[in-house]
């Protein structure tokens, strides 16, 4: 996937974040800590998180796979992952 494709990965995901948490800086979100440690975010939240990120990027996230989207690399990376499967 391109360097734009991540950007908007990346910015898809901050902004369904900061939709979620509200309070949230996601502009300083360290890429490698869990969102959960930075945001205390709870697991009501995480979900909403997960269904945001389903909604907005067409993709479907399986349940065994919430841990691998703790952090923001992980997300990016699972999801440039099934975006690159479903192309």
């Amino acid at each position: 996937m391109n360097a734009t494709n991540q950007e908007q990965i990346r910015d898809t995901i901050l902004r369904v974040l900061g939709d979620v948490v509200p309070n949230a800086d996601t502009q300083s979100i360290v890429p490698d800590i869990s969102f959960h440690d930075q945001l205390e975010l709870d697991s009501i939240d995480f979900l909403r998180l997960m269904m945001g990120l389903e909604k907005e990027l067409n993709v479907t996230i399986f349940d065994f796979d919430y841990p691998k989207l703790s952090t923001l690399t992980g997300c990016e990376r699972y999801l440039n992952e099934r975006l690159m499967s479903a192309a």
